[in-house]
């Protein structure tokens, strides 16, 4: 029952202001479009979280994969290292120490191993016994014979001595005499070959990158490769501390080197200074997202368009529907030969402001207008010059009746009535004089001169609250006021008095 209570007001607000439609259909269509866009943009950091979930598996499966060749390297470190004590093996025949400490331990990634002195020499490895290269100026040396707490180190990328061309990064363990004094280092060289094969079977996208990098910045290897001539220092991206300072991670930002938006999940390997990075384009991960967006947006807009032109065309029609019923209601109500409003109007008017009296302290004053000897006037000047004398004596009872409230009507004939809300017996007469003064001295041209003299008679009559018991009273006491203002010799101006009371006409 409430919904059709609402339905009908909803209708009625409609009919009394039909543009309110077009206005609320077009509300509508903005809270279908908001819809369509919020549930777009919640599409769209779904597709982002599933391509972050994504990287995540894929980092974790990298990050495993080195992690076992780290560990798998750092066995070999630790066996190397402990056998640099061991009289044993060290008094072994030196063929048979190679073979035993390198050529059966070296993987397919491993490029080298070697042990050196406290200089940097290198003492055996797995290329040769024979090689005496210097290694005191890698970092991984200066580094071991600087501290004996390091314990496992990465080195960065360098070119191998052993093969020209190719690069490596070293895993090393120093090696301490029994006394705790530096006695060397042991080394596991990966070639970085090995990173960029892992990196290779990856896909991130058409745009996308995968690399893995040092905490320092540097690059250790990268997919699709990049040239030397455009090769930067992670460290200097404004982001990339996200990565030092956090095991993992995700978070969206430009390159520093190509400028594409990608969204970097990254993840610490355990025990080392590598960081493993996945990071697919913004603008591949959400291709999809921005077609569907593109046909939900356009279908959206067509719609919420269509439906805004078909509201609006029905608001215009509805005004205009109104204009019409306003129109009609106004000729109903309209006296057609003078503009005044007419007898239905004014019994419409007089009940309603006779209720408003009854409710307050106010005054309601009516005038009973009369044009005298009309008939006369019409069988002397015709009745094409009587509709002009009808017409200019309306005009002078509008120019005299001017406040909001008021109202002049045609009551039938040579017949009208005015209405004053609010007015006393002194300013009902006042108004009546001047309709009266105007009307016997106003003398408006027509096609054949001058309208022929007429003049007016006018009857007054004022009531309050409960004086008179009754409209039927109020309008009779103007009457009779008007009818002893046509005894008196007409042209004139009568008030019923003050406190209104029943009379009987006068002939």
């Amino acid at each position: 029952m409430s919904v059709s209570i609402t339905t009908g007001k909803l209708a009625v607000l409609a009919g009394r202001h039909p543009l309110i439609v077009g206005v609320l259909g077009s509300l509508m269509a903005i809270v279908v479009m908001a819809i369509s866009l919020i549930t777009l943009l919640a599409s769209r950091d779904a597709t982002v979280d599933h391509a972050h979930e994504t990287s995540r598996n894929v980092t974790a499966v990298l990050v495993s994969n080195i992690a076992r060749t780290i560990e798998t390297s750092d066995n070999s470190l630790r066996a190397l290292v402990a056998s640099q004590n061991k009289p044993a093996i060290q008094t072994m025949d030196p063929g048979l120490r190679h073979e035993l400490l390198f050529d059966r331990t070296a993987a397919e990634y491993v490029t080298g191993m070697g042990v050196t002195d406290d200089r940097g020499r290198l003492i055996d490895g797995c290329c040769s016994s024979a090689h005496t290269w210097d290694f005191s100026d890698r970092d991984y040396f200066i580094t071991h014979r600087q501290s004996a707490k390091v314990g496992l180190y990465v080195s960065s990328v360098y070119r191998a001595r052993s093969r020209p061309g190719a690069q490596s990064i070293a895993m090393t363990r120093r090696i301490s005499r029994p006394d705790g004094s530096f006695g060397g280092v042991a080394i596991v060289a990966i070639d970085v070959e090995y990173f960029k094969q892992l990196l290779a079977k990856l896909d991130v996208g058409p745009n996308g990158v995968t690399a893995i990098v040092r905490t320092d910045g540097t690059l250790v290897a990268r997919n699709p490769p990049i040239s030397h001539d455009r090769l930067v220092n992670l460290g200097n991206s404004p982001t990339f501390p996200r990565m030092v300072n956090h095991d993992s991670g995700f978070y969206a930002a430009p390159s520093i080197s190509d400028g594409v938006m990608r969204l970097y999940t990254f993840q610490r390997v355990p025990g080392t200074p590598l960081i493993a990075v996945i990071a697919p384009a913004e603008n591949d991960v959400l291709a999809s997202w921005k077609r569907l967006s593109w046909i939900v947006g356009i279908s959206a807009s067509s719609v919420s368009l269509a439906f805004c032109t078909v509201v609006w065309l029905l608001a215009f029609a509805l005004r205009d529907h109104a204009k019409a019923q306003e129109l009609l209601r106004e000729l109903t109500q309209t006296d057609p030969l003078t503009g005044l409003k007419n007898r239905r109007a004014l019994d419409h008017v007089l009940e309603n402001e006779w209720g408003r009296l009854q409710r307050s302290d106010g005054s309601l004053s009516l005038l009973f207008v009369d044009a005298d000897n009309f008939k006369q006037y019409n069988d002397t000047h015709g009745h094409a010059q009587g509709d002009i004398a009808l017409k200019h004596l309306a005009e002078c009872i509008n120019r005299h009746v001017r406040r909001r409230g008021d109202l002049a009507a045609r009551y039938g004939g040579e017949e009208f009535v005015v209405v004053l809300p609010n007015t006393d017996k002194t300013g009902a007469a006042q108004i009546a004089e001047a309709i009266r003064q105007e009307v016997e001295r106003a003398r408006p041209a027509v096609s054949s001169g001058a309208l022929p003299h007429f003049t007016v008679s006018i009857g007054c009559a004022t009531g309050r609250r409960s004086c008179p018991s009754s409209l039927d009273e109020l309008t009779n006491s103007a009457d009779l006021a008007l009818y002893a203002a046509k005894k008196n010799g007409r042209n004139a101006v009568v008030s019923a008095g003050d406190i209104i009371a029943p009379a009987q006409p006068q002939g």
